[in-house]
């Protein structure tokens, strides 16, 4: 007999830049208010590009009174264990989390996995695999600088990372540093987003791989921020292969946009998850974390989701 899931499966396939701060819904009346428990499941750390330990964001998170958080560090579990002490000390649920990176036609797809076994062997070292990309890439895009005459060191950019997860923030907290640029969005927008000159593009694994990866190791697969850069033709191609929900909140997202891709995510039967991405060194970070959140009752929808699969 199939499973539920396979039958969600089934059902999907037979029916087929830069956060906007000025769009964060500041209030969000039906999103972790009016009495609602709240999570956030989009928190980066040390261990990626975030500038908090895993420990301060759990305290962060006792501060604003979150009842669950997933610390989803890009390419990376190594977060997790760091945090588990002391979430279990505040009371505070720790979903275990990540944010994987994938190319599809030419674009960044970022899916967000949540309650695997972050102990799985296969997915351990696609991580390990993942991390030294990162490293190669970044000294491609230090390469791409020189020649424009912005000379920076690949040894500055692994320190700025703490041997964590290398990525472009790294990179960019470096050219503000040394004082090629004056704020992070200048040093994206000069030199390190997607259409700029030093780009260089991310890990080339197929979301449809990373998306089963996930499914191995018995977790649940979201799309990450989708307004940012993906088309609805894509998403719904990126539905057939398997997430089992969509990030409809996310500072990125606003009203309009939460309730669309809350309709989509209905339609597929696909659940719903969010969170601030909080990384604490873009501007206005502090505004988003603790507000952009989500009600407790969707993480519970995940659980039920699981344990029905």
């Amino acid at each position: 007999m199939e499973s539920r899931r396979e039958i969600f499966l089934i059902y999907k396939e037979s029916k087929l830049t830069f956060y906007n701060y000025s769009a964060v819904p500041y209030s969000l009346s039906s999103v972790g208010h009016n009495g609602f428990e709240k999570a956030d499941l989009h928190i980066h750390t040390k261990c990626s590009d975030g500038i908090f330990s895993p420990e301060e964001i759990v305290q962060k998170a006792a501060l604003a009174g979150l009842k669950a958080i997933s610390i989803t560090d890009h390419d990376s579990v190594l977060g997790i264990d760091k945090a588990k002490p002391l979430a279990l000390e505040k009371g505070i649920e720790l979903i275990p989390g990540v944010e994987m990176s994938s190319t599809f036609k030419g674009y960044d797809i970022h899916v967000l996995g949540y309650f695997f076994d972050y102990e799985y062997s296969e997915l351990k070292e696609y991580l390990d695999h993942c991390r030294h990309l990162r490293t190669e890439r970044a000294e491609r895009m230090v390469s791409k600088l020189a020649k424009m005459g912005v000379k920076i060191g690949i040894e500055q950019i692994i320190v700025k990372a703490q041997n964590g997860s290398v990525g472009r923030p790294h990179i960019a907290a470096v050219l503000q540093d040394v004082g090629y640029v004056k704020s992070f969005s200048e040093a994206f927008s000069k030199y390190l987003g997607s259409h700029s000159p030093a780009y260089v593009k991310s890990i080339e694994t197929h979301p449809a791989d990373v998306i089963r990866l996930i499914n191995k190791a018995s977790g649940l697969s979201f799309l990450a921020h989708p307004a940012q850069n993906v088309s609805d033709e894509t998403l719904k191609q990126l539905i057939t292969f398997g997430l089992d929900g969509i990030e409809v909140v996310h500072p990125s997202h606003d009203a309009y946009r939460q309730n669309y891709y809350r309709e989509i995510a209905n339609e597929y039967f696909l659940l719903f998850s969010g969170g601030s991405d909080y990384h604490g060194m873009r501007e206005r970070d502090d505004d988003v974390f603790g507000k952009v959140t989500i009600p407790y009752d969707w993480v519970k929808k995940m659980k039920s989701r699981l344990l029905h699969a």
